[in-house]
């Protein structure tokens, strides 16, 4: 338990103190516009609102049921993840109603449960097996992407849902530290050189954007 709060805290520690050159960039990456594609997903045409979803709901049971590699499955969950933070992103962007908008909220927030555990499942390393390295190397990029979007949309959505979306990102941000811990542990300077080496490659970056973590 104690190790687990210790690489928790060093996950945190970097993310949120990092270096004096974090501190210095701006966050002109916030103004810029992340698009499904760069999550690996498409642009949702359904969205929870639409009397449609269900089958769209059902599709990703079905999907979900016949992956059995644990490694596999834990990708899906995460694109899952991924369409559904996308779908509230762009209910918000349409100006949709605050009760819509939380249950995209809730249906986001549920996925993130659900990623989690199918993490939680996969039993090697991120360094005694290189699949599970690349499946944590995109989490660690996607997850700072999803930081980013939801911080934006505390500014856009209406006021009244505005905790909600501040408590999915808290959410969010707590279930990013326990998979890490779960599938990278090890220790703090391999922690610190994955971390460094994914926030290069998100697009447009170099650390600045990984200051939007906070």
């Amino acid at each position: 338990m104690l190790n687990k709060f210790i690489i928790s805290l060093a996950v945190l520690i970097f993310i949120f103190g990092g270096s004096s050159v974090l501190a210095q960039e701006d966050a002109t990456a916030l103004d810029e516009d992340i698009r499904a594609q760069e999550l690996g997903v498409e642009e949702p045409t359904v969205l929870p609102d639409s009397p449609l979803y269900f089958f769209k709901e059902w599709g990703r049971g079905i999907q979900g049921f016949f992956t059995f590699n644990p490694i596999a499955k834990a990708e899906l969950k995460q694109r899952f993840t991924n369409e559904k933070l996308i779908e509230l992103k762009k209910m918000v962007e349409q100006k949709k109603n605050s009760e819509r908008i939380e249950k995209a909220i809730r249906n986001y927030q549920n996925e993130i449960e659900e990623a989690k555990k199918a993490a939680e499942k996969i039993k090697e390393r991120a360094e005694k097996n290189e699949e599970v390295g690349k499946f944590l190397d995109k989490f660690i990029q996607h997850s700072t992407l999803h930081q980013r979007i939801l911080q934006k949309l505390e500014e856009q959505a209406p006021p009244e849902v505005f905790e909600k979306i501040r408590g999915a990102r808290e959410i969010h941000l707590e279930r990013f530290g326990e998979v890490m811990n779960k599938l990278q542990g090890g220790n703090k300077e391999q922690l610190q050189e994955r971390l460094e080496k994914n926030l290069q490659e998100i697009p447009g970056s170099e650390f600045k954007n990984f200051k939007n973590l906070e």
